[in-house]
């Protein structure tokens, strides 16, 4: 009865372990999004890759997701793109200097923020300014309009 016993709990648990291997290895499962944020866009946009929906965009990630149902590690389509097309198929500091934006449509640059922020103020000044008019209209000229009589 004890060596029943032990023998369907290994079963179950060996079962138990083989699910927990399948759900694991699906849910890191390489993603395009992921393996092209760190390549450059191959034509004059100035995008990386994972923001670029121009025609050479497009078959550059459809390479890299053929490659990923092949079975290729995010380093393995890496070491292709560079290899094949040199550094410029990487996201470099250089490349950020010379205009490849990061992330181009998931964050504000500098200018961007300064605007944002430059606008906020001026709309506060603006309502002050309105207020203080406003107030001195309504309450101030009613005093010296009395005071005349």
């Amino acid at each position: 009865m004890t060596s029943r016993f032990f023998a369907c709990r290994n079963i179950l648990f060996s079962c138990l372990l083989l699910a927990q291997a399948a759900i694991t290895s699906s849910a890191f499962a390489l993603t395009v999004n992921e393996v092209v944020k760190d390549l450059a866009c191959p034509c004059e946009c100035p995008l990386v890759l994972e923001d670029c929906n121009m025609t050479c965009g497009l078959e550059w990630k459809n390479e890299v997701g053929e490659m990923i149902n092949k079975g290729m590690t995010k380093q393995q389509i890496m070491d292709y793109f560079i290899g094949k097309y040199g550094d410029e198929a990487r996201i470099t500091p250089m490349q950020r200097i010379n205009g490849k934006i990061y992330q181009y449509t998931r964050s504000f640059d500098t200018s961007d923020w300064v605007l944002l922020w430059a606008g906020i103020i001026v709309w506060i000044l603006l309502m002050f300014i309105g207020i203080y008019i406003g107030v001195r209209k309504l309450f101030f000229n009613k005093d010296a309009a009395k005071a005349s009589p």
